[in-house]
């Protein structure tokens, strides 16, 4: 009987680090020109695990893409999308013409940084989605949006507390920690010390892997 037990707690354990989602990424396309296939790409792909890498023709000016994707007992994962005339782009091409910098993921205009979620984008040019709207779902896209512009507003914690257990606001802090760090640069902002940032997070987000490693680049930078 324990044997019994101490098994299906072992399954549930691996469950809960191996989570599976399942999402799906939609799009309009005003002006669809040649454009007649949609690519969904895993930005930061799982160790041990081929990276998510979907193809989809478009109808008309529409496509939809359905995915499943597994977060590894992480918080959440990264991905982008770009439109193309050809649907014979391979996953070592795309790789390619990111390490030999011909593709900036977050820079280029025909590459659109997203999260692996529910999420539907009005796109007026295929070939430049950078101005591309949510219409449907796209909640961490939505907040990763409200983080950059809480930044330009200096209002930082304001969004924390509002997204206190969003993974987008763990790792927002995560990237701006550095800056945080750095004498006088958070003097106009509506927090005093990265750990009051911390501190405003969900206790989930602060007990998960992430969380604490975030706590200890905080803890770090005080050295």
């Amino acid at each position: 009987m324990r044997k019994l037990i101490f098994c299906f707690v072992m399954l549930f354990v691996g469950s809960l680090q191996a989570q599976t989602i399942k999402f799906t990424v939609e799009g309009l396309v005003q002006k669809p020109k040649n454009a007649k296939f949609a690519y969904l790409v895993s930005e930061t792909p799982v160790i041990g695990k081929p990276d998510l890498f979907l193809v989809m023709p478009m109808e008309v000016n529409q496509f939809k893409i359905p995915a499943t994707c597994n977060l590894e007992g992480g918080l959440l994962r990264k991905g982008f999308i770009f439109l193309d005339e050809r649907g014979d782009i391979t996953l070592n091409d795309v790789k390619l013409k990111i390490k030999q910098k011909v593709w900036f993921v977050g820079g280029s205009a025909n590459l659109k940084s997203i999260y692996l979620e529910d999420v539907k984008l009005d796109i007026e040019n295929p070939y430049n989605l950078q101005s591309a709207k949510i219409i449907g779902g796209g909640i961490y896209l939505q907040q990763s949006k409200d983080a950059t512009q809480a930044l330009r507003d200096k209002k930082f914690l304001s969004f924390i507390k509002k997204n206190a257990d969003s993974p987008v606001a763990l790792s927002e802090l995560d990237n701006f920690i550095l800056f945080a760090n750095i004498p006088g640069f958070i003097k106009e902002f509506d927090f005093s010390s990265p750990m009051q940032l911390y501190g405003a997070l969900s206790s989930r987000l602060k007990n998960s892997k992430e969380g604490k490693a975030v706590k200890k680049k905080i803890d770090e930078g005080k050295k």
